[in-house]
């Protein structure tokens, strides 16, 4: 008979080094996406199934129409896959159709903002050492998106998560910070 020792409690969840993740991502909701497209979808038929040629009819159609587009954007939004991969090599993101990467050496900081409350995003914030290069090799729609990102989050390449978009690890920043090492800070935003 041998004998067993109890491990102390902190011992049995500690986590192996070499078990981290190797890869961090954050993808678009698709029960958040699927719900909007669906209900988008019943309340565009029950505009339409209600719509004639009168002229309030007519304002039924327009919305029966402006449901069914955001119906089929929300159904669109469930096919994207990833938004941002983040690996050991560095972070890729979607900026519509199109992937835009960088190695952690070219990053000068990564900012994370954290989401403050249940309906609020979070966003992850690229700052790149030298964006020229990268900015000037996109299409000249991926480039408006970019600078409706730079306006609205100080950097052109950033991506939301929270509601919309779920991270793989709750643990955000240090995930990130992981996955740079020391190759490029990754800060909080407060």
């Amino acid at each position: 008979m041998t004998a067993h020792t109890a491990m102390p409690r902190s011992e049995q969840h500690a986590v192996d080094p070499d078990s981290v993740a190797t890869e961090f991502t954050v993808r678009a909701s698709q029960k958040v996406h699927g719900g909007l497209a669906l209900g988008a979808g019943l309340v565009a038929l029950g505009f339409a199934a209600s719509a004639s040629t009168s002229p309030t009819g007519v304002l039924r159609w327009i919305a029966a129409a402006a449901f069914g587009v955001l119906a089929v954007i929300c159904a669109r939004a469930m096919t994207i896959g990833a938004l941002l991969v983040a690996d050991e090599v560095g972070i890729r993101l979607r900026i519509r159709n199109e992937w835009i990467g960088t190695r952690w050496e070219e990053i000068e900081e990564v900012t994370v903002l954290r989401r403050r409350h249940l309906l609020d995003d979070g966003r992850i914030a690229v700052h790149l050492l030298d964006p020229g290069p990268v900015l000037g090799a996109m299409s000249q729609a991926s480039r408006k998106v970019t600078d409706a990102n730079r306006r609205l989050t100080g950097t052109s390449l950033a991506v939301p998560f929270g509601l919309t978009a779920r991270p793989s690890n709750g643990e955000v920043v240090q995930a990130l910070h992981l996955l740079a090492d020391t190759r490029c800070p990754v800060r909080e935003q407060l």
